[in-house]
């Protein structure tokens, strides 16, 4: 029998060496705990050598960003920060410089919650970041920066527990959904109680794995009671009738995980599921044994669904996104237009898209954009519920947060609700150039 080619037989067994070290690494993930490391990357973290209680080493000026802790409802200590609009600061800027400080004991002790507290056009952004890393990882203090150029509009970010400098003290002692989704109500809660800011001047804002987590928060602030919620130990008393917030904004949402592990790649490189669609037996089982399934849809047609609560919801994504591909944005943009176009009479659906070729013009320099709504929304109601799509061509899954798409988005969302507000119509997306 004729012996292989050399280079044959060094390929054979690279691939053989690649095969076993995959199959090996996806038996592993079997185990919850190891799981959740690999999925929430909590103890990824660059915060050895930056110092996060300093923001200035991030883009900040003195004082814009003042670093806090928040104790959620079961007890964890959750690290964040409250980050100044620049023309807040600008107005104030001796008073804040000279009264900096590392760390607020209590923050509606600072300067810069009373500049938040008596400016009755305040807004707060509320920003739920993805997995891996801490509070001003990569490119999320280029978020916080967009945002704060926007007027009167206030930045609140924490990280999940075990994430940066947040504890982890609760069993089973590693982040997991009921947990993050604790996380995300507390926060919520410290904003609308503590700080009494109004839910209708506030945004809630996620990115990748946040997505998950502001769809939750959204869902216990809605439906405190669905089943597409766990079973939270919070002692606190849940809301009694709808939170309506000024508007949720989601950057590269995924369904469901195991949705996503279908077609995720870590870093756009490194697939999960994907190399088993030849055995769906195999995959199933494997899918099976996801510990946190994150079922973002499903709770997304239920915030649709719920009666007396308005909802003016936006998708984001960017079409070179290598670990979230765009197309599951427009999965789910399908599943809630067909929802509310099947349940609310009146409702009305627009589309826009790009040609292969580039042709057709689709306003914002967008590759696609899509917008359903009720008749109430179209109309310019305050109950109203609308849901917009907008894939962009650039940003990837991580440098998008930066970019002037989801600083224009937040500026749309506010804008629409300020004009709703005074009997108005603005409609995002669709205005006249």
């Amino acid at each position: 029998m004729a012996s292989l080619h050399p280079i044959l037989k060094k390929s054979y067994w690279i691939l053989a060496s690649l095969g076993g070290a995959y199959a090996i690494f996806m038996l592993m993930l079997i185990n919850p705990w190891i799981q959740r490391h690999a999925l929430y990357a909590h103890r990824i973290n660059s915060g050895f050598w930056y110092n996060v209680s300093n923001p200035e080493e991030f883009g900040f000026a003195k004082g814009q960003v003042t670093p806090f802790n928040l104790t959620t409802a079961d007890g964890e200590s959750l690290f964040c920060w409250h980050v100044l609009p620049l023309d807040v600061y600008l107005k104030h800027e001796n008073e804040i410089a000279q009264k900096a400080t590392e760390h607020a004991e209590d923050l509606t002790l600072t300067v810069g919650y009373k500049l938040l507290k008596k400016d009755h056009k305040s807004k707060v952004v509320i920003n739920f970041h993805g997995n891996a890393g801490h509070i001003a990882d990569g490119h999320r203090p280029a978020t916080y920066r967009s945002i704060s150029g926007i007027p009167h509009t206030h930045l609140i970010t924490c990280d999940y527990r075990g994430f940066g400098r947040s504890t982890l003290l609760n069993a089973p002692h590693i982040p997991t959904e009921p947990g993050l989704i604790i996380d995300g109500v507390s926060i919520v809660s410290y904003v609308l109680t503590s700080l009494q800011h109004p839910a209708s001047r506030t945004l809630l804002l996620g990115q990748s794995l946040g997505t998950a987590v502001t769809t939750a928060t959204a869902l216990y602030f809605t439906t405190p009671s669905s089943p597409l919620l766990p079973s939270l130990p919070i002692p606190t008393a849940p809301p009694s009738t709808p939170t309506p917030f000024a508007a949720i904004l989601l950057i590269a949402p995924f369904p469901t995980l195991p949705t996503l592990l279908q077609t995720y790649k870590i870093k756009g490189v490194i697939p999960i599921l994907s190399p088993l669609r030849a055995y769906p037996r195999l995959s199933t089982y494997l899918s099976s044994k996801i510990a946190d399934h994150w079922p973002t849809q499903p709770r997304l047609e239920a915030l649709l669904s719920a009666e007396n609560a308005p909802l003016r919801l936006s998708l984001l994504h960017a079409r070179n996104d290598q670990d979230i591909d765009f197309r599951l944005s427009e999965s789910i943009f399908d599943a809630l237009e067909a929802r509310l176009l099947s349940g609310a009479e009146g409702a009305l659906s627009a589309q826009e898209r790009r040609s292969i070729q580039g042709g057709e013009r689709v306003r914002r320099g967008a590759f696609a954009y899509r917008r359903v709504e009720d008749a109430d929304a179209a109309r310019g109601g305050k109950g109203g519920k609308s849901v917009e799509l907008e894939i962009v061509r650039y940003g990837g899954h991580n440098e998008i947060v930066g970019f002037a798409q989801v600083g224009l988005a937040v500026r749309r969302a506010f804008r629409e609700a300020e004009v709703e507000g005074g009997g108005g119509r603005f409609r995002p997306g669709l205005d006249v150039e």
